[in-house]
């Protein structure tokens, strides 16, 4: 017999019936109750919870109450009833406002023989005979003492992350725009500056009640006040403030760094990215619901209270600020490719068939990477070169954006497409380079005239030779008038036009490279001299895992390398290049310029590929004072 049996023979409804088996029959009259609960006794019907009552079965249902006004709810419940699925448990949820609604809640519950509770409040719910089968989730600073077992993580403290985050970045005018609701953020905010020694203008912190003000007043007050980052209270307002910025030509991050305090999936796509302070519910529910199933399994008593840590999801709106991080501007002249990296026992010789172990596609080229490099250092760069108008083009074009290269210069030819460079990379890491130019052979001196403009002001251009000649010398040239430093690579097949070299301030061939261009049997310090009498006023010759050598009219000096362990070598000179800009742009001695170039370095060649490869500022900054110490303060060692 079911409770539709019961419903016919009484007359009435299985809702009806449904209604006062369950206690919410308050709109029922009393004759109608009488009458399902004498039919219930004439049946002897047991209900499905009394019948697993009586045999001592758990209902293997669990509780769960959220927090109308929580705005994790959502994925504190998904994370709940996967949890729940996983053991053999569903999930009844409830939406409280106020602690009232909870208590009723809990109560209707009840009737369905829950067999343990999860509860989103501070407060201590009053029921007794409830309250050893119940977890509780918390957000809060406090918490209620008679809470046998709490589970619960702070927003200021993700507050206080953020912050100190951006601080380590070298932030310190950092403004704050929260909701009214959001106070532990706020609160979190000040006492991170405060424990940084940081003073916060009261302009600084925007409170709205409408995220329309945002735009109105918020971002005014504190753009006004030349801050160089925001903490916004939630993911709803990182996005709103972004857009806003957007739309007044403000750029994250090279203007303006955002963090989130709470994650969304939609902070993956606005922009670049925006970083943020994830609140730690998967481990805290998880755990919980964990927690509440051993305490109903084995009938245990738990007594805990738990804390979780945030945790900073990272994406690409974070960059030191721009005072600090963006030297003066630098160039970039170079190709583009897509490289096909290929990696293979040994690189094989003519005639040779080799098996490849793993193949990667990314993209690449020597301008390219170059250009990435110094974005992800944190320095001011603008691209010029060619790309194809295909698919490929379109991924290098991407790749550029997303590490705060500015694309003024970069075209599209309709005609030839994206160039390609095949690598084959051996198991000691060394690599060997076949390179299809395809449109970078558009790259003419029309467009550099075309993108003059961009020389203007700028402190350094990088330049390699896998572009012609003729491009190489029209580029020196420009940035002759424009009193730019040229920054030169070469490459292996190129012998340069001596008017070059008189044009090149820092020169840095890899040793191979060098043996090309000055043959014969001298040692690298002769050749470096050789260089030198042509009219180069820096040479540094890279050496692989052994450093490099510089000479200039100061040093002959050889650097030691790193000792990390090389997987992949290919983009180690890209690496090198890139920080030396990033450092020398910045005003850095020239010692530890290089060796912030060779830490660079190193770090690229432990991983796979080339511009993914490529250090951003945070890996190679925890080196900073192993740098200064071994570089920096070795004594001068004078040229002969």
């Amino acid at each position: 017999m079911n409770i539709r049996d019961i419903a016919k023979i009484a007359g009435v409804s299985a809702s009806t019936v449904s209604k006062v088996m369950n206690g919410k029959d308050r709109d029922i009259s009393e004759e109608t109750k009488k009458k399902v609960l004498d039919v219930i006794e004439q049946e002897h019907y047991i209900p499905y919870f009394k019948f697993l009552e009586k045999e001592g079965m758990k209902s293997r249902l669990i509780g769960m109450i959220l927090r109308k006004d929580n705005r994790t709810k959502q994925k504190m419940q998904l994370v709940a009833e996967k949890a729940a699925r996983e053991n053999g448990y569903s999930l009844v949820v409830g939406y409280a406002d106020g602690m009232e609604d909870t208590k009723q809640l809990v109560k209707e519950m009840k009737t369905k023989k829950i067999s343990g509770f999860l509860i989103d409040e501070s407060h201590w719910v009053a029921d007794g005979n409830m309250e050893d089968t119940t977890v509780y989730l918390s957000d809060t600073r406090t918490f209620d003492e008679r809470q046998k077992t709490t589970f619960y993580y702070r927003p200021s403290e993700a507050a206080r992350i953020a912050v100190s985050q951006l601080y380590k970045e070298g932030h310190q005018k950092i403004a704050c725009i929260v909701t009214q609701q959001d106070k532990s953020i706020l609160d979190g905010y000040k006492i991170a500056m405060q424990n940084n020694n940081l003073h916060y203008n009261p302009l600084w912190i925007y409170i709205f009640d409408s995220v329309n003000d945002i735009e109105k007043i918020g971002i005014p007050q504190v753009m006004k006040e030349r801050v160089t980052a925001i903490v916004c209270g939630s993911p709803e307002v990182a996005c709103y403030v972004e857009r806003v910025l957007s739309k007044n030509n403000t750029v994250v991050p090279d203007e303006i760094s955002l963090i989130s305090i709470g994650d969304e999936n939609e902070l993956e796509y606005v922009g670049n990215g925006i970083t943020a302070v994830q609140f730690p519910i998967e481990k805290m529910v998880s755990a919980a619901v964990e927690c509440l199933l051993e305490i109903i399994n084995q009938e245990k008593r738990i007594e805990v209270v738990r804390k979780f840590e945030p945790q900073v999801k990272w994406r690409n709106s974070v960059v030191r600020p721009p005072a600090d991080r963006q030297g003066e501007k630098i160039v970039v002249v170079g190709s583009m490719n897509i490289d096909v990296t290929i990696y293979v026992n040994e690189i094989p010789g003519a005639g040779e068939n080799q098996m490849a172990n793993k193949v990667y596609i990314f993209p690449g080229g020597k301008g390219g990477n170059q250009a990435v490099g110094v974005g992800k250092l944190g320095g001011q760069v603008y691209m010029i070169g060619c790309l194809g108008n295909d698919m490929e083009g379109k991924q290098i074009y991407t790749s550029l954006t997303e590490n705060h290269v500015h694309v003024d210069g970069v075209r599209f030819n309709t005609v030839l497409p994206t160039g390609k460079a095949y690598i084959h990379v051996d198991q000691s890491g060394e690599s060997a380079i076949t390179v299809y130019t395809g449109a970078n052979r558009g790259l003419s001196m029309k467009q550099i005239d075309q993108y003059e403009y961009l020389f203007e002001k700028a402190k350094y251009c990088l330049v390699s030779t896998e572009i012609p000649e003729m491009i190489v010398e029209h580029t020196v040239r420009l940035c002759r008038e424009n009193r730019t430093q040229v920054i030169l690579k070469p490459t292996v097949a190129e012998v340069l036009n001596d008017k070059i070299y008189q044009e090149i301030t820092y020169f840095v061939p890899n040793e191979k490279e060098l043996h090309i261009l000055v043959p014969g049997n001298a040692s690298i310090e002769e050749k470096a001299y050789i260089l030198r009498e042509k009219g180069v006023k820096n040479v540094i010759v890279t050496l692989g895992a052994r450093g490099c050598y510089l000479k200039n009219d100061d040093y002959s000096m050889y650097f030691d390398g790193t000792g990390f362990e090389a997987v992949d070598t290919t983009g180690g000179a890209d690496s090198f290049i890139s920080a030396l800009a990033v450092y020398l742009s910045e005003g850095r001695n020239l010692l530890e310029a290089v060796g912030f170039a060779i830490y660079a370095s190193g770090i690229s060649v432990t991983r796979h590929g080339v511009q993914q490869a490529l250090p951003d500022r945070r890996a190679v900054d925890i080196y900073e004072d192993e740098i200064h110490s071994q570089y920096y303060t070795r004594r001068k060692v004078k040229a002969d």
